[in-house]
C-alpha cells in the first residue's frame, strides 16, 4: 500500500485543480440548448476545438481532459492523433517535462510543518475520517499523515472505490508519451507558483473539515465522480461544466480562483503561442465550458474555434 501510494502521488498532483474544483466551487448552471447544434459551427460544444483564423497560418487544436480516469473510459489515443500529429508541440497547465515543476508540485499536498490531522479534528471527527482510510485503503489515516487534508480528500475520491479500477489512466501521460515518441517540445501555461499560491488560498483548517464533510457520506462523491466521468463521455464541454457545476458546494470565490483568473491569463500565453506555430493543448475539462471559459475567451479575441467530435 506504501508503494501504491508513491505511484499515485503524481497522478494526484496531476488532478488537484479538477478535483478541487469540482469538491469545493460553484456557480450559475450555464443554460443549454434544448436542441444539439451542428458540429460544423463554431457555436458547437466538445472536447477537442480546432482553433484558426486572425492570421493563424496554421490551426492549432485545444483538448479538455479528464486528469483521471479509467483506461476503459478513456477515448482512444488514435482517435487524438490524427490532431495532435497536425501540430508542432504540446502544451499543458504546467511543463511536466520540466523536473523542477514536478518536484515543486509535490509539495502542493504536503501538510504543512507543524500541522496534524488529530490537532485539525476533534476526536470524533478524526474517528470518522480514520474509519473513511480503513474502509476504502485498508490503512489508518496515520499511515497518511504526511499528506494534507486536500491530498486525503483526492486521494478517497480517486481511489479504486471511487473510479472503479485499480489503475487509473491520464491524458496527460498519454499526451506527454506521444510528445516524447514524436520529439515535441513540451511547455506551460503557468507556473506551479500560481497553482500552488491558488491552493493555498484555502484554509488547512477547512481542508480539514471537508475530509470530515467527505467521511461522512463517501459513497456521494463515489457516484458525483462517476457522473462527471458519463458527463465527460459526452464530449460537450458546456454539458461537463454544468455537471460539474451542479455537483459544487457554494464557494464562488474559490471558483473565481481556480476557473476564471486562471482562464483569463492563458488567453494571451496561448494567443502568443499558437502565433508562433501549430500547437496542441490540453488543459481540464472544467476550464472550457462556461461565460468565462477558453472557448468563449478565445472566440471574444476573434480566433474561430470549431468543435470536433471524434
Amino acid at each position: 500500500m506504501k508503494n501504491l501510494f508513491k505511484k499515485q502521488h503524481f497522478l494526484l498532483v496531476l488532478i488537484v485543480i479538477f478535483a478541487v474544483f469540482s469538491s469545493f466551487a460553484q456557480t450559475k448552471s450555464p443554460k443549454k440548448p434544448p436542441v444539439k447544434k451542428p458540429v460544423s459551427k463554431a457555436g458547437a460544444d466538445g472536447l477537442l476545438y480546432k482553433i484558426s483564423g486572425k492570421n493563424l497560418t496554421k490551426p492549432s487544436y485545444l483538448y479538455g481532459t479528464i486528469h483521471i480516469i479509467c483506461p476503459d473510459d478513456m477515448f482512444a489515443p488514435d482517435k487524438l492523433a490524427t490532431y495532435f500529429d497536425q501540430t508542432d508541440s504540446l502544451i499543458l497547465e504546467l511543463d511536466l517535462d520540466d523536473a523542477e515543476v514536478m518536484k515543486k508540485t509535490a509539495t502542493v499536498m504536503n501538510m504543512p510543518e507543524g500541522k496534524s490531522l488529530k490537532e485539525l479534528l476533534t476526536p470524533e471527527k478524526y474517528a470518522k475520517v480514520d474509519e473513511l482510510f480503513k474502509n476504502t485503503f485498508g490503512v489508518p489515516v496515520e499511515a497518511l499523515k504526511a499528506f494534507s487534508p486536500l491530498g486525503l480528500s483526492i486521494a478517497v475520491s480517486t481511489s479504486p472505490k471511487s473510479t472503479g479500477c485499480q489503475i487509473p489512466a491520464s491524458y496527460e501521460a498519454k499526451f506527454m508519451e506521444m510528445a516524447t515518441k514524436a520529439k515535441k517540445d513540451v511547455g506551460g501555461l503557468e507556473s506551479v507558483e500560481v497553482q500552488m499560491a491558488t491552493l493555498a488560498k484555502t484554509p488547512i483548517e477547512k481542508q480539514a473539515e471537508d475530509l470530515y464533510k467527505l467521511a461522512l457520506n463517501p459513497q456521494a462523491a463515489f457516484d458525483q465522480f462517476k457522473s462527471l466521468v458519463a458527463a465527460y463521455k459526452l464530449q460537450d464541454s458546456e454539458k461537463l461544466f454544468a455537471e460539474m457545476t451542479k455537483q459544487s458546494a457554494s464557494e464562488p470565490d474559490l471558483m473565481k480562483n481556480l476557473l476564471d483568473e486562471r482562464n483569463f491569463n492563458w488567453i494571451p500565453v496561448i494567443e502568443t503561442a499558437i502565433a508562433e506555430k501549430p500547437r496542441f493543448i490540453a488543459v481540464g475539462g472544467g476550464h472550457l465550458g462556461g461565460k468565462n471559459g477558453v472557448v468563449k475567451l478565445l472566440r471574444k479575441q476573434g480566433y474561430t474555434v470549431t468543435a470536433i467530435k471524434f
